[in-house]
């Protein structure tokens, strides 16, 4: 583990914030509508580019369906778990890629199980099963902010490490 330096430590704490402003406001969408907002409707479709939003697939947590599947909502908030790891613990985990691939195999089996028409997870276990990758592209997202974050570019182009 690498000590977090200032300047990366800036740099993570807005991207951790910002994060976590993603996960409140998926919880908010569905408590919002269903007190009449017309414009968390609007919204819920930001998601959906990056999410299907298959109803049937999303987690409810008493007011409606979130605006992203059980799956996303899982990757999410461990990617938030993550980056509030490096950020609390002022340290860089360097997890490999080969992690992420390993901890993403539960998911894209159950994802493939579903392209056959074979039994998938339900929700909560689909939540639980994208945590895991989540956090670990967390920690590399955390990792490649403290990385920028450290190097400064001069006016040739080349990049050099930060001296401050």
């Amino acid at each position: 583990m690498i000590p977090v330096e200032p300047r990366g430590r800036r740099w993570l704490a807005a991207t951790t914030i910002a994060a976590g402003l993603c996960c409140i406001v998926v919880v908010a969408i569905p408590v919002a509508e269903h007190g009449g907002s017309i414009a968390a409707s609007w919204l819920r479709l930001a998601f959906r580019p990056a999410c299907h939003q298959i109803v049937d697939r999303c987690l409810d947590l008493g007011a409606g369906p979130l605006p992203v599947c059980a799956r996303c909502a899982g990757l999410y908030a461990g990617g938030f778990a993550g980056l509030l790891v490096t950020l609390l613990g002022n340290r860089r985990f360097q997890p490999r890629l080969r992690w992420l691939v390993a901890a993403a195999v539960p998911s894209v089996v159950d994802f493939a199980l579903g392209l056959v028409d074979l039994p998938t997870l339900s929700n909560w276990p689909r939540f639980a099963v994208a945590l895991l990758p989540g956090i670990i592209a967390g920690l590399l997202l955390a990792d490649a902010v403290c990385r920028l974050a450290g190097t400064r570019t001069d006016p040739t182009g080349r990049t050099s490490p930060d001296d401050s």
